[in-house]
C-alpha cells in the first residue's frame, strides 16, 4: 500500500510537471520575468528590488540553453520539483504515511497561489525551495538532536535570503520555538546555532555588501520608502482578507487556516512534537504576513505563501485522520481549486471569458514578439549621426522590451521612482540623444508629459490580437534630443 500512494505522489507531481514543461515555452514571459531577465545580463551582488538568486539561475540556464522564454523560466520547474520532493520528504520522516504526503503534495499542486503563479520564475521559487528545505533540516535537528546540522540550517537560511528578504520570519520562528519547548532550550544554550547563523550570514553578505556601497537603497525600500504613511485601517484589511481568499480560492484558504489551528492544538494541548516544526514555522510567519498585508497597501496577497507551505501538511493529517466533514469541505475546496485552476490553464492559451481585455493578465504574456522587431525597426530608422535608445516611463515596460530586443539595444526606464535600472551603467541616457519611447493602453501618455526633447513624431499604434479579439494596444513614438525628465 505504501508503494502504491509513493506511486501516485509520483505521478501527480510527474503530470503537473510535464504539462509545465510542455507549455513554458509557448507564451512571452510575464513583466517580472523579463525584468528579472535583464538582471541576468547585468551579474551584480544584489539589485534593487530582491537578493540576487532568481537573476544568477536565470544566466546559468539561459547559459546552457540561450536567451529564450523556455530556458528562463526552466529554473523554476527544476525547484518546483525539489520542493515537492522535500514536502513528500518531510511528511514521510515526521508521520511515515504515504498516504499523508500523497494528499499534502496533491494539494500543495492544486493551491491556486503555487499552481499560477509557480508558472514564473520569481524569487518566490528558490525562496520557497530553500524555506522547505530548513523545515526539513530543523525537523531532523529535532528529532534526533543533530546538533551539528544548524550549520547547513544557517547556510540555507543564508541561501534562502539570497532569494528573497521573506525568509527572515523563520530566524525567529526558529528561536521561538526552541525557547517555548523545555526539551529543545538546550539547543540555545550551545555554540552551534549561533555559528550556524554567521555562516548563514556570510552567505548573505553579498547583498549586505551591495546596499552598502550604494547607500542601502533595496533595505529602506522594503522597510521604509514602501510603506510611508502605513497604518491599520479596515480597508487595507478587507483588501488583504479580498486577496487571500482569491490567491488561494475562497475554499482552500479557510482549509488551510482551521488546519493551522489544529495543527497548534495538536502542539499544545496534546504534546505530538510531530507538529512542532510544521507549526513553529509556519504560525509565527503566517501571523507577520498576514499583519503586514493588513498595515500597508503595498502588501501583495502571495505574501503568506510561504507561511502555508508547511501547513499542508497538516492538512493532509487532519483530512485523512479528522472530521467527515472536514474531509467533504477539503474535497470541496480541491475541487474549486482545481476548476479555477483550469480555466486559467485554458484562458491562457484559449481566451474564452468574457472579460475586458485591461483585466485579463492573461494578455500580459502576448505581444512583445511583435512588438519588439518594431522597436527595433524604428531604432534603426533615427539618424546614426546621434547616440540613441530605447525607454518607457516604467520598468515594468522597460524590462519586457529588453527582452524583445534580446538587449541588443540600450533600453531605460525613465521616471523619478527609483528602480533597478537607475543601477545600470549608466543609469541615464545621454542628453541630446534620440529615442524610441515605448508606451501602452496601461502606462498612456506621450513622452511629452514626462520628458524634455526637441520634438517627437506621431505614435507608431501596434494592435495585438489573440484569436482574433483585442488583447493590448502599444505605441511607440521617434523622439528627437533628449534634455532630460521634467
Amino acid at each position: 500500500m505504501e508503494k502504491t500512494w509513493r506511486n501516485r505522489s509520483i505521478a501527480v507531481v510527474g503530470l503537473f510537471s510535464l504539462y509545465r514543461l510542455l507549455v513554458m515555452g509557448q507564451t512571452g514571459l510575464g513583466e517580472a520575468e523579463a525584468y528579472y531577465w535583464l538582471w541576468s545580463r547585468r551579474p551584480a551582488l544584489s539589485y534593487f528590488d530582491h537578493p540576487p538568486m532568481v537573476a544568477y539561475l536565470i544566466r546559468f540556464f539561459n547559459e546552457i540553453g540561450g536567451n529564450n522564454v523556455f530556458f528562463t523560466r526552466l529554473p523554476s520547474l527544476v525547484l518546483f520539483i525539489g520542493t515537492c520532493y522535500l514536502l513528500y520528504r518531510l511528511t514521510i520522516y515526521l508521520f511515515n504515511d504515504a498516504r499523508v504526503a500523497f494528499w499534502a503534495l496533491t494539494m500543495f499542486i492544486l493551491c491556486p497561489v503555487f499552481a499560477i503563479g509557480g508558472l514564473q520564475i520569481v524569487p518566490d521559487i528558490p525562496a520557497a525551495f530553500f524555506w522547505m528545505l530548513f523545515i526539513h533540516i530543523v525537523a531532523v535537528i529535532l528529532k534526533e538532536d543533530r546538533k551539528l546540522l544548524w550549520y547547513p540550517a544557517g547556510a540555507v537560511i543564508g541561501l534562502g535570503l539570497l532569494s528573497k528578504y521573506m525568509v527572515v520570519p523563520l530566524i525567529p520562528s526558529t528561536l521561538l520555538m526552541l525557547a517555548w519547548h523545555r526539551e529543545y532550550r538546550h539547543h540555545l544554550k550551545a555554540p552551534h546555532i549561533y555559528l550556524g547563523g554567521v555562516l548563514g550570514l556570510a552567505i548573505f553578505s553579498p547583498v549586505i555588501a551591495w546596499n552598502y556601497l550604494n547607500d542601502f537603497p533595496s533595505f529602506r525600500f522594503h522597510l521604509e520608502t514602501r510603506h510611508v504613511g502605513a497604518h491599520f485601517t479596515l480597508k487595507h484589511m478587507a483588501e488583504a482578507l479580498g486577496g487571500q481568499l482569491l490567491f488561494y480560492s475562497p475554499l482552500m484558504w479557510p482549509a488551510l487556516l482551521y488546519s493551522v489551528y489544529l495543527m497548534g492544538k495538536k502542539v499544545f494541548a496534546e504534546k505530538d512534537s510531530r507538529f512542532i516544526p510544521l507549526f513553529w514555522l509556519s504560525a509565527p510567519p503566517l501571523a507577520f504576513f498576514l499583519l503586514i498585508t493588513f498595515w500597508t497597501k503595498e502588501s501583495e496577497p502571495h505574501w503568506t505563501a510561504f507561511g502555508f507551505l508547511a501547513v499542508f501538511i497538516g492538512w493532509a493529517f487532519t483530512y485523512l485522520h479528522g472530521k467527515a466533514k472536514f474531509r467533504i469541505f477539503s474535497l470541496a475546496s480541491l475541487a474549486m481549486a482545481f476548476a479555477l485552476i483550469a480555466v486559467f490553464y485554458v484562458q491562457v492559451f484559449v481566451p474564452f471569458l468574457p472579460m475586458k481585455p485591461k483585466y485579463d493578465i492573461t494578455n500580459l504574456l502576448y505581444g512583445w514578439d511583435e512588438v519588439g522587431p518594431r522597436i527595433e525597426k524604428l531604432y534603426g530608422e533615427l539618424p546614426a549621426d546621434k547616440p540613441k535608445f530605447v525607454a518607457s516611463r516604467t520598468f515594468i515596460l522597460s524590462g519586457p522590451i529588453a527582452f524583445a530586443v534580446r538587449d541588443r539595444v540600450p533600453v531605460f526606464a525613465l521616471s523619478k521612482k527609483l528602480d533597478q535600472f537607475d543601477f545600470f551603467d549608466p543609469p541615464e541616457p545621454q542628453a541630446g540623444a534620440n529615442f524610441i519611447f515605448v508606451a501602452n493602453a496601461m502606462f498612456k501618455g506621450g513622452p511629452d508629459g514626462y520628458y524634455n526633447f526637441d520634438r517627437a513624431d506621431k505614435p507608431v499604434t501596434i494592435e495585438i490580437t489573440r484569436r482574433g479579439k483585442h488583447a493590448r494596444t502599444f505605441y511607440l513614438y521617434k523622439v528627437y534630443g533628449y534634455r532630460g525628465m521634467k
